[in-house]
């Protein structure tokens, strides 16, 4: 597109500001949980006020569900190998997960219940809280024994960790695509994912690897993230085209195309922040948009028990604030650490050869 950033002229620059969209956006589920959580005064969500028809919880969720899908399409389209493609996405999503599954368990549980710590540890709920949530099945385990028993959001301990089977599933649907080819050409991919879109438009129950209502439109929005690395060379960034799909959404809200046009709108915003944001200086602090993610649910609940009457904005302040601080103690301790570890298939692959060579040349 002559004249017109595409996103594949973005990607030839040295930084973006996907960090800070998705730091943006895991502070937005906290906000957009807070009216459920909290037992306080509760103002309606800006954006319902708005008149977006969504509110900041589910805007999040699309924005993070685009941004995945675009990243990471374009890991595996650059390592073309599927055993690095599933570690890559192993060491960033499982120890932060794992642990946080067992400070909830092991710590927050105990002090919390209303059981005594014998009695809690022993029960077969406190194991299997950990151990179903670790197999990311599309039916998650919620309550601890004797936990949140007064809360507004009775027992559930995190409630954000829903999306994270369906962000699996569709890694394994990128590792499919991969595997078959379907990513290496456009017009494939691009055949493959409308029959899918028709799929899930008219039978969703049949689509493949989406067991739950819920996760259809998170799988969708994953596929509009893939599409736009896949097509990246013809897609433009330009915030003139965004406002003027902003005011077509607006113009088309009370319609039945509102929500396919609010998605479109999501992820001409997506690009726009992400590439066309000046300031850049955020990547500096590392990416605690998980760690706010899986740990802002707890902190709220938290909070909730100590002070029942807490406003819902005080509760999400704090739960924020309580998130970030676990965040960047997850972001040190566990996450960095884990992705040091990005290129051990490639260094075994390199010793495995090595030896081989080195047999073969006795």
């Amino acid at each position: 597109m002559r004249g017109i950033k595409t996103i594949s002229d973005a990607l030839a620059q040295p930084e973006d500001n996907f960090l800070l969209l998705r730091f943006i956006a895991a502070s937005m589920v906290i906000y957009g949980h807070a009216s459920a959580i909290s037992g306080g005064y509760a103002p309606t969500d800006i954006f319902v006020v708005l008149g977006w028809g969504e509110y900041s919880g589910s805007i999040a969720l699309d924005l993070f569900f685009i941004t995945s899908g675009f990243l990471v399409t374009g890991s595996f389209c650059r390592r073309q190998n599927v055993v690095h493609f599933v570690w890559a996405r192993f060491i960033r999503i499982m120890p932060a997960f794992m642990t946080c599954l067992l400070l909830c368990a092991l710590l927050i549980g105990p002090i919390f219940s209303i059981h005594a710590l014998g009695s809690y540890l022993s029960d077969p709920e406190t194991a299997g809280y950990v151990t179903a949530n670790l197999r990311l099945g599309p039916y998650l385990s919620w309550d601890l024994p004797g936990v949140f028993l007064g809360n507004p959001k009775r027992t559930t301990i995190n409630g954000s960790i829903w999306t994270l089977p369906a962000e699996i599933r569709m890694y394994v649907w990128v590792a499919m695509l991969g595997l078959t080819g379907v990513l290496r050409v456009r017009w494939i991919f691009n055949t493959a994912l409308a029959g899918l879109f028709i799929l899930g438009s008219l039978a969703p129950a049949y689509l493949p690897l989406v067991p739950v209502d819920a996760y259809v439109r998170l799988a969708a929005l994953f596929a509009l993230g893939g599409f736009c690395y896949i097509n990246r060379s013809w897609i433009p960034i330009h915030g003139a085209l965004v406002v003027a799909m902003i005011v077509t959404t607006y113009l088309f809200r009370s319609t039945s195309s509102y929500l396919c046009l609010f998605s479109v709108c999501e992820v001409l915003f997506v690009f726009w922040f992400a590439y066309n944001t000046p300031w850049r200086g955020f990547n500096r602090y590392g990416d605690y948009s998980y760690g706010i993610y899986l740990w802002g649910y707890p902190m709220q609940q938290m909070l909730a028990a100590l002070f029942p009457l807490l406003p819902a904005l005080i509760n999400a302040l704090l739960g924020f604030l309580g998130a970030l601080a676990a965040a960047a103690g997850s972001w040190r301790f566990i996450e960095k650490p884990a992705l040091g570890l990005k290129n051990v298939p490639i260094r075994l692959e390199a010793f495995v050869r090595n030896r081989i060579a080195l047999a073969r040349s006795r």
